[in-house]
């Protein structure tokens, strides 16, 4: 921690100067496009409403905090939004650094978080996704119970809804049923409240129903190959505040995304119904099922990484983790993808350019990787072992 403080104090700072454009880089807007539409939604949330009609709110109700928290700051709502972030930044690695101690696993967990962060630049201090991150990384080092973390990923879920992968890895059908009803009620109660008090707060369960295929997308990775190589004759377009393929196939490739999710989720099941824990099961699962609730996601927003890599982090805090290696993996996908945003998205989103598109094309292969390998290193970590037979004693 002595130097990775310094180290991480360092690159947060260089990430808040880009972002404000105190050092200038080009690609103005590419970083507070986000943090500005944050400021005009807490407008009309300030207003005693959610944003009603926009089909850019997708979010559930307790995303209205981290975007009304910086009202509290005296600054203006940008530099508010990141001085926020950077406090939830420190936290996590706080956090990361106390479960790492706890458990004498050495300092690669907080070098995780401080360089897997750094590479990603200012877009993690850019997006509310670093607050939800923090939420999560509480539910995982907080605290064994299953009522805390019930309660904390149910936190998490009424934030932005991934939070509710964090379940899976509760192998004990007390815990399992303890944790589920804990996050179930807390989100019940949190969206309860909300929709009672603030009109249109449940408008996210439909908002999203629209969506079309990502480019950047694991889904979305032939096509995008496909038409810089001139085998693809489609085009991208900006919906539903992304940038999405249009064209012969996106339809049906669309669809495959959709139902994979829960081929994912039959795997998950398997693995549940078949495994034997052990103490690292639970940090080890949530990280598996993240992986596959990002990868067969129609969107694939390079902000998604923030999630991954705080969990990481975690995994890199437990000694006898099975995820080691589609955490180093992780990393690598984490810098290919501050690179590829925002300093050459033009080649893969509007332009079809060559050397944008195959960074973006091995991005999504070393994540596919990075989920192969997490899923097979969970399910021979949580194999039970033959008993060994004892040695037959001479006669």
């Amino acid at each position: 921690m002595r130097y990775a403080l310094p180290v991480w104090a360092l690159t947060r700072a260089v990430m808040f100067l880009i972002a404000t454009q105190v050092i200038p880089v080009g690609h103005e807007g590419s970083f507070d496009n986000d943090v500005r539409l944050y400021g005009d939604w807490s407008t009309i949330l300030l207003s005693g409403q959610f944003p009603a009609g926009d089909e850019k709110w997708q979010y559930p109700p307790f995303a209205a905090v981290p975007m009304l928290a910086p009202h509290l700051l005296p600054w203006s709502y940008q530099i508010s939004f990141y001085v926020i972030a950077i406090l939830c930044d420190l936290a996590i690695l706080l956090l990361v650094h106390r479960f790492a101690t706890r458990n004498n696993a050495g300092p690669a967990a907080i070098w995780a978080w401080t360089i897997g962060g750094a590479v990603l630049g200012p877009i993690l201090i850019s997006r509310y996704d670093l607050m939800v991150t923090l939420v999560a990384v509480a539910a995982l080092t907080v605290s064994r119970d299953a009522l805390v973390r019930g309660i904390l990923i149910g936190v998490g879920l009424s934030i932005k809804v991934w939070p509710i992968a964090l379940l899976v890895g509760l192998r004990r059908w007390r815990e399992l049923l303890t944790g589920t009803g804990a996050a179930l009620t807390a989100t019940v109660v949190a969206c309860g409240a909300a929709a009672l008090v603030m009109p249109h707060a449940l408008d996210f369960l439909t908002n999203q129903q629209e969506r079309g295929l990502q480019v950047e997308s694991l889904a979305g990775t032939p096509f995008v190959l496909g038409r810089v190589l001139g085998w693809w004759g489609g085009f991208t377009s900006y919906q539903h505040g992304a940038m999405e393929l249009v064209g012969d196939g996106i339809e049906t490739a669309t669809q495959l995304s959709v139902m994979a999710t829960p081929v994912a989720a039959l795997l998950l099941i398997l693995w549940w119904l078949r495994a034997t824990p052990t103490e690292t099961t639970y940090y080890d699962a949530a990280f598996t099922t993240v992986l596959f609730l990002v990868l067969t996601s129609r969107v694939l927003s390079p902000q998604y990484l923030i999630w991954l890599i705080g969990i990481a982090a975690v995994t890199f805090a437990v000694r006898e983790s099975s995820q080691r290696a589609a955490a180093w993996l992780l990393l690598t996908a984490m810098l290919l993808t501050g690179i590829m945003y925002p300093w050459v998205e033009e080649d893969y989103s509007w332009a079809g350019r060559l050397p944008g598109t195959l960074l973006l094309v091995v991005r999504n292969l070393v994540l596919l990787a990075a989920a192969i390998v997490s899923f097979v290193s969970l399910w021979r970590s949580t194999q039970a072992q033959p008993a060994k037979s004892e040695p037959v004693p001479a006669i």
